[in-house]
């Protein structure tokens, strides 16, 4: 029996080389590849499934005004339309911890009182019964101090004053 090696067109190594330098310019623009993008999605939509909120879509808008402002390397929250979460960390961060941590604020939310107070407007956001679409970001080398930043934006925003107790919900009990 012999064995011949397949040998591949031109043709063939041209599309590898195209995707292969496809995906090493999307990483070094700061772009993110359909895997992350799914992350940070199924890391919300699995928390908002627990407040009876519908799944949020991606938005590929909403991740290139994120991608925009953590490109920056912000301090603080951009005065976009959207709504904004910002996680910043000394390491690299992935979708699922760093919406693990935003929901962490969820046991310090009154659903007795449903209102906005410090330490639950990361959670807030991410459960918003309106909220429909999502878009995320990150950057891995700004300088001095947090070296990593990611960003996700929201529409519509949530956390509207007063209207708490209509979009935060409960968790459901298991």
């Amino acid at each position: 029996m012999s064995m011949k090696k397949k040998r591949r067109s031109d043709g063939q190594r041209l599309v590898l080389c195209l995707c292969l330098f496809s995906a090493v310019l999307l990483q070094a623009a700061g772009g993110m590849t359909q895997s992350e993008s799914e992350e940070w999605l199924a890391s919300h939509n699995r928390y908002r499934s627990l407040h009876k909120s519908k799944p949020l879509q991606w938005s590929d808008t909403l991740a290139e005004s994120a991608r925009a402002y953590a490109a920056t390397c912000p301090r603080g929250h951009s005065s976009s339309e959207y709504g904004e979460n910002i996680a910043w960390a000394t390491y690299v961060q992935i979708p699922e911890n760093v919406v693990a941590r935003w929901y962490s604020e969820e046991p310090e939310y009154d659903y007795e009182n449903p209102r906005f107070s410090s330490g639950i407007g990361h959670f807030a956001q991410i459960v918003w019964k309106a909220t429909a679409e999502v878009g995320c970001a990150c950057r891995s080398d700004c300088p001095g101090g947090y070296s990593d930043v990611c960003v996700c934006q929201y529409n519509p925003p949530g956390n509207y004053r007063n209207r708490y107790a209509e979009n935060v919900l409960p968790p459901q009990k298991k």
